[in-house]
């Protein structure tokens, strides 16, 4: 599984995250081999009759088979928001969706949330049916961000004002929860390895999920990205001279994130985790954002996939009504998916061959 947190979790950065990556001093090293490699080429994919693609990001299931996203439709009743799967070049309205889709994991387990009148409620598709998951106790509502190949689901909710992980186990129907060492976790591994972070306070307080900082509390705490191993064991993930971390995504022994070096100070360096040992190796400089990541450790970013050797740009066709390719998930076989876009049109697509 991809997905990265993955866009909700987009929200909690602080404002220079993205510009602070063109910036990356320290040594030099060596430029990624871009010299005789092929770009992967794009398709695009079809829309079932009478729909078009809503703007939630395109998803990818970790094994590259299912695609999927959210559309809309126009009936006598409005717009109504549809479920769409892609199997091959097949496409299928799975159901009406629920809400926001979230992650989908290898077997077609597609999860999400939708914010109702008492709070926002958590949701799993799978055997056709939509399923409400429960919400954590005293929580102000739940929130997904990931599915591994199990079917155990991660997320957060609102819980003693400040957000908490929550886990919602495949073996455990109707069951939630709380685990430490709280915050908002970005992937589940198919091990139950959880990766994450705690925000920063000031975060925590804009967090749509109810957590609101306290006052008084003094300096905040700088955030703190993580990982915490199926035994419970709970390690840092951190880079030599690091005061902050925030992760971005995870798969296999992979995380991806951004470091920096004083508590008030931008992220300007982009890393690799290797999971095994928690070692980070700098992101050569150039990339512009970190969209997610795959088991071989390959770096989607922008228009780039950024393997460990060498970085493969994502070709692509822009031209009136299109303005724009937006890369939004990457597959372990190396499959990109996304969308193509112009003021008054978005179009699902994908890359193969990266």
């Amino acid at each position: 599984m991809i997905l990265i947190a993955p866009r909700r979790l987009c929200t909690i950065l602080t404002v220079g995250l993205l510009a602070a990556t063109l910036v990356a001093p320290g040594p030099a090293m060596a430029a990624p081999r871009t010299d005789s490699v092929p770009a992967c080429m794009m398709h695009p994919l079809p829309l079932p009759a009478g729909a078009s693609l809503a703007w939630d990001a395109m998803l990818v299931d970790p094994a590259g088979r299912f695609i999927v996203g959210t559309g809309r439709r126009a009936t006598d009743q409005g717009q109504e928001s549809l479920l769409l799967r892609w199997d091959g070049p097949r496409v299928t309205v799975l159901t009406r969706s629920p809400g926001l889709l979230v992650a989908v994991n290898r077997h077609g387990v597609l999860v999400g949330d939708s914010s109702t009148s008492t709070g926002n409620r958590p949701w799993r598709y799978r055997d056709g049916r939509v399923e409400w998951l429960p919400l954590p106790p005293n929580g102000i509502g739940g929130y997904v961000t990931a599915v591994n190949s199990r079917g155990d689901i991660v997320g957060y909710g609102g819980y003693l004002e400040e957000p908490v992980t929550l886990l919602w186990p495949v073996d455990r129907p109707d069951t939630v929860e709380v685990l430490e060492p709280g915050g908002i976790p970005v992937a589940v591994l198919d091990d139950g390895t959880i990766v994450g972070e705690v925000p920063a306070e000031e975060d925590r307080s804009s967090r749509d999920a109810g957590a609101r900082a306290a006052a008084g509390r003094g300096v905040a705490p700088p955030p703190v990205a993580w990982v915490r191993r199926p035994d419970g064991r709970i390690d840092r993930l951190t880079a030599p001279g690091a005061v902050k971390s925030t992760v971005r995504a995870a798969r296999g022994n992979w995380a991806v994130g951004l470091v920096a070096d004083t508590a008030d100070g931008q992220y300007w360096r982009m890393v690799r985790w290797d999971l095994r040992t928690g070692v980070a190796t700098p992101v050569r400089p150039g990339l512009i954002a970190m969209t997610g990541v795959n088991a071989a450790g390959s770096l989607l970013s922008d228009s780039m996939v950024d393997h460990l050797d060498r970085r493969v740009p994502l070709r692509s066709v822009v031209s009136d009504p299109v303005t724009r390719v937006i890369a939004e998930a990457i597959a372990d076989n190396g499959l990109v998916v996304g969308r193509a876009a112009g003021l008054q049109v978005s179009f699902p697509v994908r890359w193969s061959g990266c």
